[in-house]
This record gives structure tokens, C-alpha cells and sequence, in this order.
């Protein structure tokens, strides 16, 4: 009783004009439960109530959690006592833990790290680490340089020399990949087993974030748990973080949680003399320097931060709220954001000036609202025309400032530049171009959690706009924003699905209510949102274990909103895998560069773009890019000319992997090289001559995947009747695979005839025996024949 008994008092004392209405609701307390629509206290008074546990939640409304306690206040008594409170000594005392709940939390957190291990046998292959599709190769290369260049050096040294391109490109991301790999020891194998299972705990991060902000927005842990099942089916989100997928996107998604999470515990608890507002500050200070150091476009992340402080400031001078206790905690953030990622630009001189600016543009930004606000609020301007009269301001400075700042203008193009211009890459489309349409090529994506969440986000923008809720506006906010970036470039679909998942999990919650096998959402009943939750245990509605109906019940409108999910995750996920040819190519090809002594460039891989890293981390290490093979293996694959692009790559590159293609994607002339290598091994066909320089060393079971090593050829001579055709055999087996190779030639005149064949082994050159060896193929011997 003592302590609810001293939080009221204290309450009383803070605000002795309530006692009053705090005698009115003890009245309405002893009637029964309770709703904010029926007691006298404004949404902030009674969000203290809750805050302080003097109310609590309960199942249809609120109650006093102690009405005995609260009464002594109001009458003065003082709080009864023991001779055990007078003689015991002060203990330490340990919160209870709801076993049920943190049992659920345990289970969906799993189910979210088993749907992302479905690569598993693809990632560990013996003893390699082989990592999914082509870009994290590129992490892979710089992380062992980094490692390699680290022996005998400090690590200050190490993060302050970083190359450009990672400098002024994901520092972040590579340092605290090079700080994990240094933890287990340092070597390639430490760099692999890092970069195979950082997504997975990225994942797992951000399922935890959503699950305490679900269940600190809605005041009910089901919110929370559904947040984290949401998340865990969402087949974009699955693909950005499943193991082996080390790209930079897994890194961004934690920063941008926990930049949600802190603006909405600056939104719900901003009472100076609590520790925790500080901590948030504090923590959304760390999470913008953090977003902005980790991604040369992270600015880009911050914009939804940007416009939410823009509504949020309006909506505080609207409710007639106190902007400095509304709005300094996060304007500290943003100036603690500004301050760290300044000092790391100029001590480790990471990211360019104007990248590093921008957590200082929208820190000097949020205060000139501030400013703006307290301005509107003391003379009288109304919410409304300040908004104008800051949008106004926001597009005359967007005209003036590059003027001014040169900088600032290319960095702004820059950034235009990335949104709009696309490469010929998948992630560069929007969420609904293609083939598939503005329906399943979501449902693709996200499988049905978007299209649950949509109706949900257009209701809580409804009720963030109705109730003045700034806590509410963090995911409607980022939600909407996100969900623009993502129909701009489908890069940007795994960010949207954060806060999607938290707006999903609230739908299911309530679909489930509707059906009757769950409790209804208070958030959903109450006319009126308390501006705070209480986070004690003991006011947040807890989920109880169901009966066997209930489990049945939800688990089948689970599985069938999952329903579609359940079949693009692995489709997804084997879309991602390097297959079982492709990393047989990789080794056949290394092992053949090694027994020729073949060393960069001699031994690249000249290759599709999409593999390419993958094959040249493989085969020489080498993954730092894909520019050339992107540049022109298109233009080698419908070429004619065998000879003249053997010319062209015989000093740049010593492979060449050819695929199989279908007829949806793409078709070849009989001519081209695609055609003539990937169907006829380089043997001469009624359409086009055979070629000399390509030999086959690799071909996959099903024939979809070969590689050629390139060859000097071995040259044949002989004599022959002239003007005779010569016709050349030979029955090659690579890769258990038989096929043969043939070409005819003309003599001369004089009687003469010379060829080069790209292959070693028997031949029959006009029914005669001739062997080749190994060695005239690779050195441009001479084949003498009679």
C-alpha cells in the first residue's frame, strides 16, 4: 500500500490543483472499471496516472491499483508500518518475471531465426563459408583486407585509413564487422563466419526492438509478439537477413528500430526529472549518428525523422502541450547525433562533408521548429498556418542553400540521382513495376503483412491526427514514408518492413478480437489514448496461454495471412543461394588457375554480373567489383567474333562462365558466342565456324552452367591435296560430361593447312590418329602432322 500511497502523495504535491478530480475518479473506481472518456483528467494528468502506477490497465478499461492507498492520500493519513519495515535492512529486490510471456517472446524470436536459416546448407559447404548472391563478396574482400592489414597495427590506426570507397561508403558496417572478426580471431574463416551470421542477429535485434515498441505503444504485449511474427514472415525482410546474406541493408535496419523506439519513448515520457527520457535521448542521439556513419545514403533514412519532428511539433502546439518538455529531450537527441557524427567525420575521416552534415541539418532544423513553435504558441499563430509558413521556408532554403553551399547542391543531386536512376539492377526497380503488377508483386514481397497493414496504417493516421498522438505517429509516419521510398526502389522494401510488421501486428491482433478468440485492443476501444503507458508489468496486458480452440483458432489465421509467405521465403531464399554448379564452377576453375600457376589477372572470371564477385572471390580472391564484367559480358554473349573478344581477354581474364538462359529472358542467334559455347562447347555448327581459344573445363550436371578456361591453342599443321576440306574430331569428358568437338578446314593452294584447336587430348584429323598434348594447348605449340 506504501507505494502507491507515496505516488499519489507525490502526484498531490506536483499538482495540488487535482485533487479534486483525483476524489471524483476514487468515486467512479468504486462503481467499477473505467475509460479515459469517463473521468476529468486531460490525456497528459492521466497518462502520469498511469506512468506512476496509481491506475493501472485492465481487462475492459482502467482501475486504481490501490483505491485503499489513494484514499489515505487524499485524507492525509500517513502509510501504516511493521516493526519488520523499521528493523529489516534494505534489500535488493528482483522484478518478477512473466514466465509465460517471456516464453512467447523466446518463441516467436526463434521462429523469426529458423525461417532465416533455410540457406544453411548452402552457406556451409565443408570447409567453406559460401555467402548469398554477389554483394557480399564485396564486404568479404574488404573485410580480409582490413584483417590482413590489421597485424601489428592499433585499431584507431585501422578505422582512420580506411580505403575511399569504404570510407566514404559504409564505414560503419566494416568496422564493426572488422571488430567482430578481430573477436574470433582474425583470419578468413573468423571474416566468413561473421559476415554469414550478422543478418541473422540484425534480425533478431530488430524483432526484439519491435516487440518492446508494439508493446509500449498499444500497452499490450500481444501487440508486441504479433510485431515480431509479422517481421519473421515478411519475405523481403527474410531475404535482406537471412544467414549468408551480408549485405549493408541487415546494419540499417537495427538503427532505424531503434530510432522508432527512442522517438517513441521521447513521445510517451518526457518529464525532465526521468531518468529513462534521458536514456532515449540519449539512445536517438546514438541511432542517427549510427544511421548516417553506417550508409553513404543513410541521410536518406533520416528523412521520415525529419518530417515526423515537422507533424510532431505541430501537433504538440495544436494540443497545447509544453513544447520545451515535448520537444527539448529530442532536439538534445538530435544535437548528441550531430556532435557524434561530426567528431567521427573529422577524427577517422569518415564520409564526406555533406554526408556528415546532415545529422546537423536536421538538428538546427528541429530547433528553428522549436523556436518556430514557442514563437506560434505565444502570439496566437494557429498549427495550421505555421505549417505553411514552414513548408514555405523548407522549399525557399532547398532553393537558397545549394546556392550558397555548392557542396550541398551536388550532394543533393546525388542523392536525386540515386533515387531516380536506375542501373539494370533488381533492387533499383520499384515495389510495383514488372511483369507482375502493382498486386502480386507486392504479395511477392511482403505476402499478405502488407496489404493487412495498410488498412491499419490509414486508421492510425486517423487516430494520431484525432488524438494528437505523437507515439503513434512514429510508425504511421515511417510507414507511410517508407512505403514511398519502397514504389521509388524496391531497395528500400526490408526498411518499410519494420514498421509495417508493428501496424500488422496490431491488425492481427484485432482480426483475431473480431473473431472472438482474443481480447479486444484497449487502443482500439478508447475514444482517447492516454498521452503515456505505464512500462510495469503490472498495467501492460499480457497474453495467457490459450486453450486448445483458441491455439487452433490462431493458428490458422496465421497460416492463411502467412499463407503466401510460406511459399516466396524459400523460393526466395534458393533464388539467393549460390547452387551446387555454380560452386562447383568456382572450385574447378581455382584448381585449374593453380595447376597453370595463373595469378590476377590471369585467373578472372569473366562472368554474368550477378556472380561475378562470388566466382572471383572463389577463384582469386578478388571481389572487390563487377564494372567490366557488367560493362560487357552482355556484349560478349551475342558477339560473333570468337577471335577478336579472345584478343580482348586473353590479358584481362582467363575464364568465362556461360549459363543457360530461357526463352523469356533472353534468345540467341545461332551465331553468337552465348550459343556456340553454352550448346556446342566451341564445335563448329552449320552456322558458324568453331572457335580456338575456349576450353571447356566445367560443365554442370544438367549442362545450365559450364566454364571455359581461356587457351592459347594448340596449332595444327599438315599437308593435304589442295583445296581439300580437313575435317578435325576429337570426344572430350569434362565434368563427366561427353561431347565432341569439331572443325573442318581448307588447304591451300600449296597444298598446306593450319588450325588451332582449344582442347587436348585424341584427335582424328581426316581418319588419322593425332594426340595434343596439355602443354601445346597452353603454349601455342606446333602440331606437326603428315
Amino acid at each position: 500500500m506504501s507505494g502507491a500511497r507515496e505516488a499519489t502523495a507525490s502526484f498531490l504535491d506536483d499538482h495540488p490543483d487535482a485533487e479534486e478530480d483525483l476524489q471524483t475518479l476514487l468515486e467512479i473506481d468504486q462503481r467499477g472499471e473505467w475509460t479515459f472518456e469517463e473521468i476529468p483528467f486531460d490525456s497528459g494528468l492521466f497518462g502520469e496516472l498511469v506512468s506512476r502506477g496509481i491506475a493501472e490497465q485492465s481487462d475492459n478499461g482502467y482501475q486504481l491499483s490501490d483505491r485503499q492507498a489513494v484514499k489515505a492520500a487524499l485524507s492525509g493519513e500517513s502509510a501504516p508500518t511493521t516493526p519488520t519495515e523499521e528493523t529489516t535492512s534494505p534489500r535488493i529486490t528482483i522484478p518478477d518475471v512473466d514466465i509465460e510471456s517471456t516464453s512467447m517472446v523466446f518463441g516467436a524470436l526463434l521462429f523469426l531465426v529458423v525461417l532465416r536459416l533455410l540457406p544453411y546448407s548452402h552457406v556451409f559447404r565443408g570447409d567453406d563459408i559460401v555467402l548469398l548472391a554477389n554483394d557480399p563478396y564485396y564486404y568479404r574482400y574488404w573485410l580480409e583486407q582490413l584483417l590482413t592489414q590489421s597485424n601489428g597495427v592499433t585499431t584507431l590506426e585501422i578505422l582512420s585509413s580506411f580505403p575511399e570507397t569504404i570510407s566514404k561508403g559504409e564505414p560503419l558496417l566494416l568496422a564493426t564487422l572488422w571488430l567482430g572478426s578481430r573477436l574470433l580471431g582474425g583470419d578468413s574463416v573468423a571474416a566468413g563466419t561473421v559476415l554469414a551470421w550478422y543478418p541473422v542477429v540484425s534480425a533478431v535485434s530488430v524483432g526484439a526492438i519491435l516487440y518492446v515498441l508494439g508493446t509500449r505503444l498499444f500497452a499490450d504485449r500481444r501487440v508486441g509478439l504479433a510485431a515480431v511474427g509479422m517481421l519473421a514472415i515478411t519475405p523481403m525482410h527474410v531475404l535482406r537477413t537471412a544467414l549468408g546474406f551480408a549485405d549493408h541493408h541487415a546494419f540499417d535496419y537495427v538503427w532505424l528500430a531503434l530510432t522508432m523506439l527512442a522517438l517513441v519513448v521521447l513521445a510517451e515520457d518526457n518529464d525532465f526529472r526521468n531518468r529513462s527520457t534521458w536514456i532515449a535521448s540519449a539512445g536517438l542521439g546514438i541511432a542517427v549518428a549510427g544511421q548516417t556513419l553506417a550508409w553513404e545514403a543513410g541521410p536518406l533514412l533520416l528523412l521520415p525523422l525529419g518530417f515526423y519532428i515537422f507533424v510532431r511539433s505541430l501537433i504538440t502546439l495544436h494540443a497545447k502541450r509544453s513544447l520545451l518538455r515535448a520537444e527539448l529531450p529530442l532536439v538534445s537527441g538530435l544535437a548528441l547525433g550531430s556532435l557524434l557524427t561530426y567528431l567521427v567525420h573529422q577524427s577517422l575521416g569518415w564520409h564526406t562533408l555533406v554526408v556528415a552534415s546532415a545529422p546537423l541539418l536536421l538538428f538546427v532544423g528541429s530547433a528553428g521548429l522549436l523556436v518556430l513553435s514557442l514563437i506560434a504558441s505565444r502570439i496566437g499563430i494557429s498549427a495550421r498556418l505555421l505549417g505553411g509558413v514552414e513548408l514555405g521556408t523548407v522549399g525557399v532554403l532547398f532553393i537558397i542553400l545549394p546556392e550558397i553551399f555548392p557542396a550541398l547542391a551536388v550532394g543533393l543531386n546525388r542523392g536525386i540521382d540515386f533515387l531516380l536512376e536506375t542501373e539494370g539492377i533488381a533492387e533499383t526497380a520499384s515495389l510495383i513495376s514488372g511483369r507482375l503488377g502493382s498486386i502480386f508483386g507486392p504479395a511477392f514481397l511482403f505476402g499478405w503483412v502488407l496489404f493487412l497493414a495498410l488498412p491499419y496504417l490509414g486508421w492510425l493516421s486517423f487516430r494520431a491526427y484525432r488524438d494528437h498522438d505523437s507515439a503513434i505517429l512514429v510508425p504511421v509516419v515511417y510507414g507511410w514514408f517508407l512505403l514511398v521510398l519502397a514504389v521509388i526502389q524496391l531497395r528500400f522494401a526490408g526498411e518499410l518492413a519494420i514498421p509495417i510488421a508493428v501496424v500488422a501486428g496490431v491488425g492481427f491482433v484485432h482480426l483475431a478480437s473480431r473473431v472472438d478468440i482474443a481480447r479486444p485492443l484497449s487502443y482500439g476501444e478508447d475514444a482517447s489514448r492516454p498521452e503515456a503507458h505505464d512500462r510495469q508489468q503490472s498495467t501492460v496486458l499480457s497474453p495467457q496461454l490459450p486453450d486448445r480452440h483458441t491455439t487452433v483458432s490462431l493458428l490458422v489465421i496465421f497460416l492463411l495471412l502467412g499463407s503466401m509467405s510460406f511459399v516466396q521465403i524459400p523460393i526466395k531464399s534458393n533464388q539467393l543461394a549460390i547452387s551446387d554448379s555454380q560452386y562447383q564452377a568456382a572450385q574447378q576453375m581455382e584448381g585449374f588457375a593453380a595447376e597453370q600457376g595463373w595469378e590476377y589477372p590471369e585467373n578472372y572470371v569473366f562472368s554474368q554480373w550477378d556472380r561475378n564477385r562470388m566466382y572471383n572471390y572463389f577463384v582469386n580472391g578478388q571481389a572487390r567489383s563487377y564494372s567490366y564484367a557488367q560493362s560487357n559480358y552482355g556484349d560478349f554473349l551475342v558477339a560473333t567474333n570468337g577471335e577478336k573478344w579472345y584478343r580482348t581477354l586473353r590479358d584481362r581474364a582467363g575464364f568465362v562462365v556461360t549459363v543457360e538462359f530461357s526463352p523469356e529472358i533472353a534468345e540467341f542467334d545461332e551465331r553468337s558466342l552465348q550459343t556456340r559455347l553454352q550448346t556446342h562447347y566451341g564445335s563448329e555448327t552449320r552456322s558458324a565456324p568453331a572457335l580456338s581459344h575456349y576450353r571447356a573445363i566445367y560443365v554442370s550436371p544438367d549442362g545450365s552452367v559450364k566454364a571455359f578456361a581461356l587457351v592459347s591453342g594448340a596449332r595444327l599443321v599438315g599437308t593435304a591435296p589442295p583445296s581439300t576440306e580437313i575435317s578435325i574430331t576429337t570426344t572430350q569428358s569434362v565434368s563427366g560430361q561427353q561431347f565432341t568437338y569439331s572443325r573442318t578446314v581448307e588447304s591451300s593452294a600449296a597444298g598446306r593447312y593450319a588450325v588451332t584447336v582449344p582442347y587436348p587430348g585424341n584427335y582424328t584429323v581426316n581418319g588419322n590418329p593425332v594426340h595434343v598434348s596439355e602443354s601445346a594447348v597452353m603454349q601455342n605449340e606446333t602440331v606437326a602432322l603428315s
